[in-house]
């Protein structure tokens, strides 16, 4: 059988296109898990030391797919961060990039969370420098509007 063949009787082949999805679907999880361990929690370990410089008190809590930091002064909590994975259910349309899915077919992504609540943008592609930038980021929004 030549090769253009075989591609074309595995698109039609339903146990291989289950072994694919099941492949992907895997990954996605995976994929948010390894970013949240891997850059992440290091991300959140490296402000935690800077902030110990300025009288604070930090937490920070790794979970199977979330890590926050909460920065506490005086006693009392001054500011939540949390990146953790949010699931969204498949779209209808298709997009240029393969999202990460789930086996129940959701798409899962790192979104930032505050205490307020979610941002809803995803984060699952930045480096460590970018999740440092975007908690800077927050952190200062925070302590203008409270000060």
């Amino acid at each position: 059988m030549s090769d253009w063949k075989k591609v074309l009787k595995e698109i039609f082949d339903k146990e291989y296109q289950k072994k694919k999805k099941k492949e992907v679907e895997s990954e996605g999880k995976l994929r948010v898990k390894r970013f949240i361990s891997e850059v992440v929690e290091p991300a959140f370990e490296e402000i935690a030391e800077e902030l110990k410089e300025y009288d604070r008190d930090i937490d920070v809590e790794t979970e199977h797919m979330s890590s926050t930091i909460r920065v506490f002064y005086e006693g009392h909590e001054e500011f939540y961060f949390s990146i953790r994975s949010r699931p969204y259910r498949k779209k209808e349309f298709s997009f240029p990039v393969q999202p990460l899915k789930d086996e129940k077919g959701g798409q899962y992504r790192a979104e930032v969370f505050l205490k307020e609540g979610p941002l809803y943008h995803d984060v699952t592609n930045y480096s460590k420098e970018q999740i440092i930038e975007e908690f800077l980021h927050e952190y200062k929004r925070h302590i203008q509007w409270y000060m």
